[in-house]
Order: structure tokens, then sequence, then C-alpha cells
């Protein structure tokens, strides 16, 4: 069972597709990223993440593994990512 963490992160702006864009695409680079319920509003954008079969991810992986991808793909600039 894929354990998912609720992800918010507040932006500085970006496209009018990018977020969307840049979330399909993160679960396309990981293989074992699972998204769900991706909702943008303003600066902010929200939605579930876990990894693939894994019932132990913590909030912390799935901040790494954003940071991660932000570092590599620089899709819009994120003031504040919080996971829980």
């Amino acid at each position: 069972m894929t354990k998912m963490i609720s992800v918010n992160i507040e932006t500085n702006g970006y496209g009018v597709s990018d977020p969307k864009d840049w979330a399909n695409e993160i679960s396309n680079v990981y293989a074992d990223v699972e998204l769900a319920n991706l909702s943008v509003s303003g600066n902010m954008i929200s939605f579930k993440m876990g990894f693939s079969g894994m019932d132990d991810t913590s909030p912390e992986d799935v901040k790494m593994k954003i940071e991660e991808y932000l570092t590599m793909n620089e899709a819009f600039e994120a003031r504040n990512i919080s996971c829980h």
C-alpha cells in the first residue's frame, strides 16, 4: 500500500500550465512517485505524493524528492514547501 503525504508548495508565481506540467513530469521522471489530488490556487500548489508500494514514507522523504526535482527543473521558485 502506498502511503500518501499531503504537500503544499507556496510559490512566487508561475506560468498558467507550469504547475500541472511540473507535477505530471515529476511522476514521469521518478518511476516510483505517485501523485493525487493536484490543486493549483493563486500561488499555492497542493497535492498528495507517495512512493509506489511503500507504507513507511515520511514527510521528509517527500520534501527531499521535491527539492531535488526543483533543483533539476526550475519551473518555478518555491518560497515554502510543507509536507505532512
